[in-house]
């Protein structure tokens, strides 16, 4: 346990609910965000991610993840897709709680990442962002059709700006999701240029950004 300061915002999340959780790239410990959340909730357990396929060679590190049975992912859609289904048909065979989590820029957030993501939405004609990067959306469409109508209900989006340790969480029921898988992908980016905009606001004064007020937690 640390001593450092966390304060949260949003929805409230309920004990123990499966969930679909995705949030921004900012930094190399940007999984802590996603923990302490998973802490207060009692599902730092039951946590599962996607990760880049590298990771798994990182000594100890690497070989944890792989233990806990995260999902190492190396960007070939078809490969991906496989390991993508084997995970979600162990999820649903035991029925046991989940946060299945991923950051959907699919990197960490840098200069030169930034200006190659926004190369990409000029030429698509996509919304130019400036704090976030385009999401990557195959992986989350193929997370929300696997999970309609079984024990996992609802997507979570994060939030991790730069002040101390800020998190700011987003609550969504799956059914209420589009279900074609373009208009579920188009709801992915939206939910991006919200989360820009929002990191915009929050660079002049984070607390006015904020509706719905600012609260800590007991950590358990």
């Amino acid at each position: 346990k640390h001593k450092a300061s966390v304060t949260f915002s949003g929805d409230k999340i309920p004990q123990t609910e499966s969930a679909i959780v995705f949030g921004n790239h900012r930094s190399f410990v940007d999984f802590y965000m996603f923990h302490t959340v998973a802490c207060r909730r009692g599902m730092v357990n039951y946590m599962k991610y996607f990760a880049k396929d590298s990771l798994k060679y990182i000594p100890f590190y690497g070989w944890g993840m792989w233990i806990m049975g995260m999902l190492f992912i190396n960007r070939n859609w078809q490969q991906d897709q496989l390991k993508i289904n084997k995970m979600f048909a162990r999820i649903l065979e035991i029925q046991a709680p989940v946060w299945v989590a991923s950051f959907l820029e699919g990197s960490r957030l840098t200069p030169s990442k930034l200006a190659a993501s926004q190369k990409f939405m000029l030429g698509r004609g996509l919304p130019l962002l400036s704090n976030v990067m385009m999401p990557r959306t195959k992986g989350f469409v193929a997370c929300v059709q696997k999970f309609r109508g079984t024990h996992v209900k609802c997507v979570y989006g994060q939030l991790s700006p730069e002040y101390k340790f800020h998190v700011h969480v987003r609550r969504y029921q799956i059914d209420d999701l589009p279900s074609d898988d373009d208009k579920l992908s188009e709801w992915v980016v939206d939910r991006y240029v919200e989360k820009d905009a929002f990191l915009e606001k929050m660079k002049d004064n984070w607390t006015d950004a904020i509706e719905g007020g600012v609260w800590t937690e007991k950590y358990y």
